[in-house]
C-alpha cells in the first residue's frame, strides 16, 4: 500500500509491466513477473514478501545494478534501459543510495575510507569527503574507529 500527502504528484520512480527472469539450467526463474509500480515524491513504500519472491531483484532493477527482461524501469522519467554505463554509473552516485543485505566493505580500506569512497565518484573534495566522513561516522558514534579495518570492527559497527 503506498500512502501519499496531497500536493506531491512528482513521479520519481515508475515500473511499467517490468519482468526479470534468470535461466538455471533448463528452467527460467521469474524473479519479477509484470510489476507496475509508480512512486511519486513523498511516498512512503514498503517492498515486502517471502524469501524468494523478487523483493531484492526488484530493488536491484530500480537501482540500475540490474537490467530487466522486458519493460521499462523510470527514474526521473528517464528510462534507465536505454541508457549507456556511464550515465547509469552517474544516476547511482547522484539519485540512488544503497543499504546493501551484507556489509560491502572493501576489507583493505579503513571505516573512514570505506565511507568516503562513494563520495570520490560524485566529485567531493578530498577534504569534504574526509569531513563529511568524519561527521557521519561520529553521529553512529564511530568515531574513535575511523582508521580501523573492517576485520577490526564488530558486526554492528559494520
Amino acid at each position: 500500500m503506498v500512502k501519499r500527502k496531497k500536493g506531491r504528484e512528482e513521479k520519481i520512480i515508475e515500473l511499467k509491466n517490468v519482468h526479470k527472469y534468470y535461466e538455471i539450467g533448463e528452467d527460467y526463474v521469474k524473479a519479477v513477473n509484470g510489476v507496475d509500480l509508480i512512486i511519486k515524491k513523498g511516498d512512503f513504500v514498503a517492498i515486502v514478501g517471502p524469501s524468494g519472491s523478487g523483493k531484492s531483484t526488484m530493488m536491484n532493477l530500480v537501482g540500475a545494478l540490474d537490467f530487466a527482461t522486458n519493460g521499462d524501469i523510470f527514474l526521473d522519467s528517464i528510462n534507465i534501459e536505454e541508457l549507456e554505463e556511464s550515465e547509469l554509473a552517474q544516476i547511482r552516485g547522484r539519485k540512488i543510495g544503497f543499504v546493501f543485505q551484507t556489509f560491502n566493505l572493501i576489507p583493505t580500506m579503513t571505516a573512514i575510507e570505506n565511507v568516503m569512497l562513494p563520495m570520490t565518484f560524485q566529485g567531493i573534495s578530498i577534504e569534504e569527503r574526509r569531513e563529511r566522513a568524519e561527521k557521519l561516522l561520529n553521529e553512529i558514534g564511530l568515531g574513535h574507529r575511523l582508521d580501523h579495518l573492517p576485520s577490526e570492527l564488530s558486526g554492528g559497527e559494520r
